[in-house]
């Protein structure tokens, strides 16, 4: 819920008091700006059902208090209002309306891309040619979006240039990347660290809307956009309890010799999880995110009576095919999931259509139960033999 209302409340407030003359007001007076040093008492909070890596809180006079992912607090100020530097602390201001915003990753374009909102990234660190979101792609066409260069290596005169009123980040920038920012600090461009990546769940990963959402003023499109999100997840949830069996299912990919498997409590296998299929893995770092390293021989024992493969072939760029996968280990070839042809890669287009997961969910539930729908299938497809 908006706060502008709690704003406009006091501000009705004030004028009924000015208008019963007491306190010796005036009965017509003249409104002048606002000051936030009257009202920066918190009154409510964001509510946050999965998300466990930032915050909100709302004040009463219409400001915003964002916490970030690397625990930066932003003083979100509404148009109309000022604030002091007491009033502020050690939070950087963020003057609304933000319209000119900077994405160093195409999965947090996501966000934007769910409440309609891409019009306001209008700095970007991947190139065209490597965008699937049309809209993307065609504001870079038109101007309006333009590429800065490498997140690790971006050109700062460009940047300059684009002026961005913030650039959001990942968390994993914002403890591992000082020379990049101590160059946003000299240049005085604030960065928010988006740490979605880091929750456990993948409705806390989308949740992550709400956060994007608050610093565009748009908390009703991003609840509106995650209620729905969580309805058909728990849908599909609810269709696959019934089904009689679960097989084993698992996503993973070999790189320099070695396969990186998901930790049991990493969102990607309780998407499996609530596709309807078990996870073979599931006691292998059950409260942590993330993947664990192991070699192809410490795999095989593990999964070799694995029923499904979804391999990520987005990680490993080498694989289109599963003799691509048994070059990495001929030995896997004793795989069940191999040996019966229960084997899936990943569509290019899915790190860039994050927000939406539960057709990503559903997916997966058409390859455990109705496998024999595979064109239906959106981030998804049969990998080929050869």
């Amino acid at each position: 819920m908006k706060r502008s209302n709690v704003k406009k409340a006091a501000v009705i407030l004030a004028a009924a008091m000015m208008l019963s003359g007491g306190n010796g007001f005036s009965a017509f007076p003249v409104m002048a700006e606002e000051s936030a040093s009257e009202g920066m008492e918190i009154v409510s909070s964001m509510e946050l059902q999965y998300a466990n890596n930032f915050s909100v809180d709302y004040l009463a006079n219409g400001c915003k208090i964002i916490t970030d992912g690397g625990e930066q607090k932003f003083l979100w100020v509404p148009e109309g209002v000022t604030v002091s530097e007491e009033d502020a602390k050690d939070m950087t201001i963020l003057q609304a309306p933000l319209t000119k915003l900077g994405c160093f990753s195409t999965t947090h374009a996501t966000l934007f891309h769910a409440i309609g909102a891409l019009d306001k990234v209008t700095m970007v660190t991947t190139d065209k040619e490597k965008w699937h979101i049309d809209q993307v792609v065609q504001q870079m066409e038109d101007g309006t979006t333009v590429f800065v260069g490498k997140n690790s290596d971006p050109d700062y005169e460009l940047i300059s240039a684009a002026a961005p009123q913030i650039v959001v980040i990942s968390a994993n920038t914002l403890h591992g990347s000082d020379e990049v920012l101590a160059k946003f600090d000299e240049l005085g461009i604030p960065y928010i660290a988006d740490s979605m990546h880091l929750e456990n769940h993948p409705l806390g990963r989308i949740e992550w809307v709400k956060l994007i959402g608050a610093l565009l003023d748009m908390e009703d499109e991003a609840n509106a956009y995650f209620d729905a999100e969580v309805e058909k997840v728990q849908a599909v949830a609810d269709s696959v309890a019934a089904e009689e069996s679960h097989p084993s299912i698992i996503q993973t990919y070999v790189y320099d010799g070695n396969v990186y498997v998901r930790n049991g409590g990493d969102y990607v296998n309780k998407m499996l999880m609530l596709a309807g299929g078990t996870y073979p893995f599931a006691e292998l770092e059950p409260e942590k995110g993330g993947n664990t390293k192991m070699t192809v021989e410490d795999f095989y024992k593990d999964s070799i009576e694995t029923d499904i493969l979804i391999y990520d072939n987005t990680s490993d760029t080498s694989v289109s095919s599963v003799q691509d996968i048994l070059a990495n280990g001929d030995y896997l070839s004793d795989m069940k999931a191999i040996k019966e042809g229960n084997v899936w890669g990943i569509e290019k287009n899915y790190w860039q259509s994050a927000d939406d997961v539960a057709t990503m969910i559903e997916d997966i539930a058409t390859i455990i139960y109705h496998p024999e729908d595979a064109e239906n299938l959106h981030y998804f497809y049969k990998m080929p033999e050869e």
